[in-house]
């Protein structure tokens, strides 16, 4: 399908957002390539320019291209799936789709406890707890921050490891650290999923404007013995991941 019909019960901008799809699918039009001009796309179809900037935006809302300001409309890199079936670690999900996991060291804190964290842990309000926020990059852009809550000693522990793995430059989440503490076996995770929007903090770590979609994923981490271990909120690009599962009817 190379041309558009003014007979078709289908829109106009529709038909020419499906051609430009079909390309993408067939790699015509591979990652990182600009689609023509939105002068081009009206001439090569005959159509208004209000109808093409229909036709790309609809193809921005499911995230098959990137508009830049001033240079153009860029076909959008494919985003990471990652399986809900088993736990896959940061680096592992991103070296099976053929791209280069990194990981940034961005803070460690000792905070006061609160009712949310001493209930989800398990620990007196009393207890200090350590935060400890990593960010994993495909290369040099960022893809998800992490936010992870411990008791104090286990946390202490974390930040030393997490320093460890930085200066080797190894990718690296909470759970390839885990590895490195033997006493430690993790049994079960629970999670919960949630769409939302970023806000100026979070925008700025994950190099993205205020207000683009992000995926927020919860996560309480337990031990063989059914400890829970860790508190984690991992929040993740909108434009970059997506999480799939099979399940039985």
């Amino acid at each position: 399908m190379s041309s558009i019909s003014n007979e078709s019960p289908i829109s106009l901008y529709l038909q020419i957002k499906n051609i430009i799809t079909q390309q993408i699918k067939e790699g015509v039009l591979s990652a990182g390539n600009k689609i023509p001009s939105e002068r081009e796309l009206c001439e090569q179809y005959n159509v208004s320019r209000i109808t093409v900037r229909q036709s790309l935006n609809e193809l921005e809302k499911e995230g098959l291209v990137n508009k830049i300001h001033g240079k153009g409309t860029f076909v959008a890199q494919p985003k990471v799936e990652q399986p809900l079936v088993t736990v896959t670690s940061f680096q592992n999900t991103l070296l099976s789709k053929g791209l280069k996991p990194k990981t940034k060291f961005i803070k460690y804190v000792v905070l006061p406890n609160s009712y949310k964290i001493s209930n989800i842990l398990s620990i007196p309000l009393s207890e200090k707890i350590v935060e400890l926020t990593l960010i994993g990059l495909d290369d040099e852009t960022p893809m998800v921050v992490y936010n992870s809550y411990f008791a104090y000693d286990l946390g202490v522990r974390m930040q030393e490891l997490a320093e460890q793995a930085s200066a080797e430059n190894r990718p690296f989440s909470t759970f390839d650290l885990y590895e490195r503490i033997p006493e430690l076996t993790l049994g079960t995770i629970s999670q919960t999923f949630e769409a939302s929007i970023a806000d100026a903090s979070i925008a700025k770590l994950l190099s993205v404007k205020k207000n683009t979609p992000i995926l927020i994923v919860e996560s309480i981490i337990y031990t063989n013995e059914n400890l829970p271990v860790e508190y984690k909120t991992a929040i993740y690009r909108g434009d970059k991941y997506k999480f799939s599962m099979v399940r039985k009817i």
